[in-house]
């Protein structure tokens, strides 16, 4: 009766709810590993992160271990119930196995997630990422096309390490097997491309026309001016100063010598068309909203401006006329200034300020109106202005006009909010006085013969 079981387990054995009966201890031994390690691999689960996979977990990673101690005991105590003993214990022992079968079990290890967190942490940084903001990198003031070149803004990305590690137990504990996606939770960047260009937006764009009698002199004096600008960036609160950015209109400062107007007299001074750049700049900066702090008008009209929508600067020989605003926007204001071709006729050429800063909003622009008030008559009576030179009138009964008499104005400007191309608002910004002025004659300053 117990001859057959010399060198295997005895009928009636199970281990794990497999029967070992009439297998010897090595067979029993690679039968059960084969099973428990069956079902720690029969559960994986890919980490993936796009297209790449961190790690493969099974039950093993989880803490599902297979527990060769407790197996071998198992294995020995089934052993010795029917290899004990003499013959007749041996006998007795396989009878009993027959009513009370011996049924035992390794102890199930509970899943853990140590392991699982620990490697969740190492793969956290090829996850984490800080978002990047936009930032303005580089302002090209002669690119109309993009004025501004810009960084553009990242998403930036944090890996909840305790949010997956739930879902992957719990899909552990139903068997779920398959590919977990590992994802970031998005953080927006705080400065977005949209939102420069709200603040790099154009405010206004002005252009006057340059005479074809103005000579390169003339011209060049007015590129040299507008190029000390083109390119400042005038930040919130602070003051723009013509001559203190334009400076010393010197020939060492490469200005040349050309006509200007000084106290209503045209003549021969350097840096002559200076005024040209300062009228179109205020004209810029009034119509960008911004506050201006000092101008003056010339004595005259000027053929670049309408009256009231001058403005005339000057430094030399200890006197200085300056023309200054002052950025009240709470961002940047970013000037564009040049000499350019005229959009209609590429032969005639045009002073170009541009002024970029916070958007005016949709459909908002100003415009300048001047409305003449008033008109003065000039004085009846006549100037003369002896010629000492003889070059123009040679003696004393001789006369010659040298300018003719002019009516003065007064001029009322104002500065026009525009929604969609209707006037919504309407404020006074000037009230300007251009005197009369009174005929000029040549006298001459020899007594006739």
């Amino acid at each position: 009766m117990i001859a057959p079981y010399e060198e295997v387990y005895a009928p009636n054995i199970t281990i794990n709810g497999i029967s070992i009966s009439g297998l010897k201890p090595q067979e029993a031994l690679e039968k059960l590993r084969g099973d428990m390690l069956q079902k720690v691999n029969s559960w994986s689960m890919n980490l993936k992160y796009g297209s790449h996979v961190f790690a493969t977990l099974n039950y093993g990673s989880l803490g599902i271990t297979v527990d060769d101690n407790q197996l071998y005991g198992l294995l020995n105590e089934a052993w010795q119930l029917t290899h004990t003993g003499d013959i007749h214990m041996r006998k007795a022992a396989i009878e009993q196995l027959q009513t009370t079968p011996y049924q035992k079990q390794v102890t199930q290890s509970e899943l853990s997630d140590t392991q699982l967190e620990s490697m969740l942490v190492q793969i956290a940084p090829y996850i984490n990422k800080e978002p990047l903001d936009a930032a303005i990198m580089h302002f090209q003031p002669d690119n109309d096309n993009q004025p501004f070149i810009y960084q553009q803004e990242q998403v930036g990305y944090r890996f909840d390490i305790s949010a997956a590690k739930a879902q992957i137990m719990e899909r552990a504990a139903t068997g779920q097997s398959g590919d977990f996606e590992l994802t970031g939770e998005p953080i927006p960047p705080s400065v977005t491309v949209a939102q420069l260009k709200g603040k790099t937006a154009l405010r206004s764009s002005i252009s006057t026309d340059i005479s074809t009698s103005s000579d390169e002199k003339r011209n060049n004096n007015i590129r040299v001016s507008l190029s000390r600008m083109n390119g400042m960036i005038l930040k919130p609160g602070d003051t723009f100063s013509f001559n203190k950015v334009v400076g010393p209109r010197t020939l060492k400062a490469g200005f040349f010598e050309a006509p200007e107007q000084v106290y209503g007299e045209l003549v021969t001074g350097i840096g002559g068309g200076v005024c040209q750049s300062s009228t179109t700049l205020y004209q810029a900066a009034l119509t960008a909203g911004l506050t201006i702090a000092k101008r003056s008008i010339h004595s005259e009209k000027v053929g670049y401006s309408d009256l009231g929508q001058d403005a005339t600067v000057y430094l030399e020989g200890g006197r200085e006329i300056d023309f200054a605003f002052k950025n009240t926007t709470p961002d940047n204001i970013y000037i564009a200034a040049r000499v350019r071709p005229a959009k209609r006729n590429s032969k005639r050429l045009v002073t170009e300020i541009k002024l970029y800063g916070l958007s005016l909003g949709d459909g908002v622009s100003y415009r300048m109106v001047s409305e003449t008030v008033e008109t003065i008559p000039p004085p009846i009576e006549i100037k003369y202005v002896v010629d000492k030179t003889g070059l123009i009138v040679t003696y004393k009964n001789e006369e010659k006009e040298k300018s003719k008499a002019q009516d003065g104005y007064v001029v009322v400007t104002y500065l026009e909010t525009l929604q969609n191309g209707q006037v919504v608002e309407r404020k006074q910004v000037s009230r300007d006085r251009y005197e009369p002025k009174q005929a000029v004659y040549y006298r001459g300053n020899t007594t006739p013969p």
